[in-house]
């Protein structure tokens, strides 16, 4: 995605709000459509204005941060929400990725990351951070997300191609990355992805990723190999 990038901040917290706020008004590409301090106020501005990035950064004692992710996601199934969060718990993450979340930084570790974060989801890609995806991956209570799925012999498998793509995925590359890396049209990479949401009958990028690494289709082993390739 070029150009202007449409963001929607709804933050409970003054102080923390104001440096979101900084961070984000020095930013040339950036366009701060509204600012909200409250579930309410976030569900009716993104519903309305349909930015391209939601950044929900609320008091979980609230409306239950990860359902508001999928009230919000159903009004405007085009905004990408980054959550930000004190709360450091695998269940909760994995509650977010269902509801369809593309970016989740912890607030103790991750703030330095907000602006990268919301160019990445603007452009289709996501980010979780590392503590919680690592944990995530191989939680067995991550099974509880997929119910439609958990212990059902019919699980799709992968063929090679579409292993080596949700491991290029698992590294958060973005669709352009994985077809110069693979050596793929984009063309045919988007076409993939289409076939893998049809095949998992999953929504997004993080679940298909969470998916394939809880049954097996790829593994820890792959992604760190890719890492490696990615990085020399």
């Amino acid at each position: 995605m070029g150009g202007i990038i449409r963001i929607l901040v709804a933050s409970g917290y003054d102080e923390d709000r104001e440096h979101i706020l900084a961070a984000l008004s020095v930013q040339n590409d950036f366009y701060i459509t509204a600012v909200e301090k409250d579930e309410v106020g976030a569900i009716i501005k993104s519903s309305g204005l349909k930015p391209d990035v939601l950044i929900l950064d609320l008091d979980p004692s609230g409306l239950d941060v990860p359902e508001l992710a999928l009230i919000i996601h159903r009004r405007s199934p085009d905004t990408a929400i980054v959550m930000i969060c004190d709360k450091d718990e695998d269940n909760y993450a994995g509650r977010a990725v269902k509801a369809g979340i593309s970016g989740f930084l912890l607030k103790k570790t991750d703030m330095d990351k907000l602006i990268p974060v919301v160019r990445i989801v603007s452009s289709g890609g996501y980010y979780i951070s590392a503590p919680i995806i690592i944990r995530v991956f191989s939680a067995v209570t991550v099974l509880n997300q997929f119910p439609a799925q958990a212990f059902n012999p019919n699980n799709p498998s992968f063929s090679p191609a579409e292993r080596s793509i949700v491991t290029h995925l698992a590294w958060g590359l973005k669709d352009e990355e994985i077809a110069e890396y693979l050596h793929f049209s984009i063309g045919t990479i988007r076409n993939y992805m289409v076939a893998l949401k049809r095949k998992t009958k999953l929504r997004n990028r993080i679940q298909i990723v969470v998916f394939s690494l809880v049954y097996g289709l790829i593994s820890l082993d792959h992604i760190n190999i890719i890492r490696d390739n990615i990085e020399r």
